[in-house]
């Protein structure tokens, strides 16, 4: 009779076991998504580099505002496959977007640059000298 009482050991390890299953596909789902990016910060400027590997130059959009620099980028794909009387046998579309967002203050929007090169955006952004930065000076009485 006690065979046919489950061990609630063994109910709590199930469950942990299929919380870590699901967080482990939901991690490589969003992880897969992600635009792998390094920022190094100099004196002067910020310098990105973001890997976009199978996107097309005209499929990427950078917007600086407010404060923020907005990377983001579509990639559309299409195969197919067609018999010898001209008859789809498959066809198949696809579409992905990705997109991140950094805060970086201060910087030149007028001199930001960017270059595209097999799949790597890398980005210039110049940071105001501290005559450009706004700013009040406070006169002493």
């Amino acid at each position: 009779m006690a065979n046919l009482i489950p061990d609630f050991d063994d109910l709590h390890a199930l469950r942990a076991n299929g919380e870590d299953l699901v967080g482990k596909l939901m991690n490589n789902f969003w992880q897969d998504r992600q635009i792998a990016t390094d920022i190094k910060e100099y004196p002067d400027r910020y310098e990105v580099k973001a890997d976009l590997p199978g996107i097309q130059k005209e499929d990427i959009t950078l917007h600086y505002g407010d404060d923020v620099l907005s990377i983001a980028a579509v990639q559309k794909t299409s195969s197919e496959e067609k018999d010898d009387e001209g008859r789809y046998l498959r066809r198949e579309r696809s579409s992905s977007s990705y997109q991140r967002s950094f805060t970086m203050k201060d910087i030149d929007e007028e001199k930001i640059k960017a270059t595209f090169d097999n799949g790597v955006l890398h980005l210039t952004l110049p940071k105001k000298t501290l005559a450009e930065q706004p700013g009040k000076t406070i006169p002493i009485e």
